[in-house]
């Protein structure tokens, strides 16, 4: 049997009514340091034949395969690549892990993402100590809640649906109640 080596690195979280959003990758961002000799990061781009590929890319809890918090093929996974990065929304399940990573990330406990790839284009500059890895194509294989992100700018959070979090503006002082009724029309 053949085995593929893929590598592993990580990013940052957060959750809202019960769906986790963020970056697992952030482009041209730098890693911490790796293995002690190398930082690395992305260009725009990376993952773009791997996401049109439709390989079904799974969600896990700390890299482990047997805590399975979604998938693309089901569709409680979804990636995308913007300016920014590869964004993720992940809705967990309605299990004990499902439940205890949405705590954790709500509690601020958890908030970086990793991710498992396999670099198929990259460019290295050893001009510079330490070397800096740029992986320019990828094949993503898993991404991952981590309380341990390699990326310290990759992401994580509840997702966010409240009218003070769309609308700061209208946060009061004092007594919310007229507010309201003025937004329902009362």
């Amino acid at each position: 049997m053949k085995t593929i080596d893929f590598e592993i690195r990580t990013s940052d979280l957060t959750a809202s009514n019960k769906k986790l959003v963020g970056y697992a990758v952030r482009w041209n961002s730098l890693s911490e340091i790796i293995w002690d000799e190398f930082r690395e990061q992305f260009a725009p781009g990376a993952f773009s034949k791997s996401l049109a590929s439709g390989s079904d890319v799974r969600a896990l809890y700390e890299h482990d395969y047997a805590q399975l918090l979604g998938r693309t093929k089901s569709g409680t996974l979804v990636l995308t690549e913007d300016n920014t990065g590869l964004r993720f929304e992940l809705t967990p399940p309605n299990t004990q892990l499902g439940n205890d990573v949405l705590a954790l990330v709500e509690r601020g406990d958890i908030s970086g993402m990793s991710f498992g790839f396999r670099a198929l284009k990259e460019a290295w500059d050893i001009a510079q100590s330490p070397y800096v890895r740029t992986v320019t194509a990828a094949e993503l294989r898993e991404i991952t809640v981590t309380s341990m992100p390699a990326y310290s700018e990759s992401d994580v959070e509840i997702a966010h649906r409240s009218l003070f979090v769309q609308h700061p503006e209208l946060r009061l002082a004092g007594d919310n109640r007229r507010r309201w009724a003025d937004l329902a029309g009362l």
